[in-house]
């Protein structure tokens, strides 16, 4: 066979540069496919980078400050205003204390809130010795929701404030009370133009909740806390979502809750001036009503509690939760179940704790704060169980909500005070 089709190929004879051609026309074929390759990507690469600059290029979101409105915060509403609201809210604030009547009143909220059940009213304005004062409403749920005032507060700086908040159990029914609906503390922030999405977490609680920023009044969130939540545990945060398709929300501030409702315990700020093991000395303004007994707290939980106190220099002594001077009497967090606690000397233990009660890793332990009006009321985290309570057993060692070794400030919480 390989004979005979060596004979058969002997007679032809390929014609001249044959080869040559053959490589030409590779050549060509090759150069045409690397220009159509390279077109392709050029097209490629010009959606990509226009999509990239679509998406996700350009500078950080900033907020764009607002003028300030003289003393006021020059800021548009948050959705839209009901007159009648603001009618009615602007009468109660004018017969509240003889502080009226309130002159150049204009509205940053007033809207019916379906979370609060009630309306929702904040108002800027003058009162009659010509002070620019700030006031919240909310509805009274005893009383037909009629609006009552629940805090007038001096117009804040228009110039710094992003935010501005209120944090209180006391938001739904008459005067001073306390709510009965739910968990019982509301949170109601209502931040600058230009932020998309306000968010409001506290350390009462191991959860978070996001403000819907594609809502018209995404500025303006009421949130639900439980009952031991405080304006000390509680932050405020705002953020920016740009109009572009798969961008990412940025962060824009995070600002501590505020309070200062009637019946509301008051919040003392000190500083931490020197500390040895068991024990931090801080100062604090004069005549604020500081006392031995009273809690000292941070936005993580309790510190220790006042042991002693020199009115006349503004500084205390505050005793440690770990310190062997520190003791009292606390709960876990939603299973209620009771026992005490003392520091070691650079631990914590819960004790005296019902054989059959059942206390987990991490469970969320309270301390009953005595300048509120209840054990459930701003109760303050003092610890988590570091282990599961053995089975019989009445005792469990605690790990200490609050970096005590890193203590630069803290509050100390002391009664309402007409």
């Amino acid at each position: 066979m390989r004979d005979g089709l060596a004979d058969l190929a002997e007679p032809v004879i390929p014609s001249e540069g044959y080869e040559g051609q053959i490589m030409r026309r590779a050549k060509r074929f090759r150069g045409r496919r690397r220009i159509a390759a390279g077109a392709a990507s050029a097209v490629c690469l010009a959606v990509l980078v226009t999509m990239f600059r679509v998406v996700s290029v350009g500078s950080t979101p900033q907020l764009a400050a607002s003028p300030p409105d003289g003393p006021f915060l020059g800021w548009s509403p948050a959705g839209n205003v009901d007159a009648g609201l603001v009618s009615e809210a602007t009468g109660v604030w004018d017969r509240t204390n003889s502080a009226g009547p309130h002159t150049a009143v204009r509205a940053l909220v007033a809207t019916h809130n379906r979370r609060l059940r009630s309306a929702v009213v904040v108002l800027q304005g003058y009162d009659k010795q010509g002070a620019a004062r700030l006031a919240f409403f909310t509805g009274d749920s005893g009383a037909a929701n009629a609006l009552r005032m629940r805090v007038d507060r001096p117009a804040p700086d228009p110039v710094k404030t992003q935010v501005i908040s209120l944090v209180s159990p006391r938001l739904t029914g008459a005067g001073g009370v306390v709510s009965k609906d739910g968990w019982g503390t509301y949170a109601i922030a209502v931040a600058m133009p230009g932020v998309t999405a306000v968010r409001v977490s506290s350390t009462a609680v191991d959860e978070e909740m996001i403000g819907n920023p594609d809502e018209p009044t995404s500025r303006l969130v009421v949130t639900e806390l439980p009952l031991a939540a405080t304006a000390q545990t509680t932050r405020i945060s705002g953020f920016i979502k740009p109009n572009r398709p798969f961008a990412s929300v940025t962060k824009v501030f995070e600002v501590p809750g505020e309070d200062g409702v009637a019946g509301d315990a008051r919040a003392v700020p000190a500083e931490v001036v020197s500390r040895n093991g068991e024990q931090v000395v801080v100062t604090f303004p004069k005549n604020q009503g500081v006392r031995p007994g009273q809690l000292a707290v941070v936005a993580e939980g309790l510190v220790g509690r006042v042991a002693t106190v020199d009115a006349v220099r503004g500084e205390g002594i505050i005793d440690l939760v770990t310190s062997t001077e520190f003791t009292g009497q606390v709960y876990t967090n939603i299973s209620n179940v009771p026992g005490s606690v003392r520091g070691t000397g650079g631990k914590l233990v819960m004790e005296n704790i019902p054989a059959d009660g059942d206390v987990y890793q991490t469970n969320r332990v309270l301390m009953p704060d005595p300048s509120q009006q209840s054990n459930q009321v701003g109760a303050v985290t003092i610890g988590r169980a570091s282990a599961d309570k053995a089975a019989g057993a009445t005792m469990v060692e605690l790990t200490p909500t609050v970096d005590l070794a890193h203590l630069t400030s803290l509050s100390i919480m002391t009664p309402f005070a007409d």
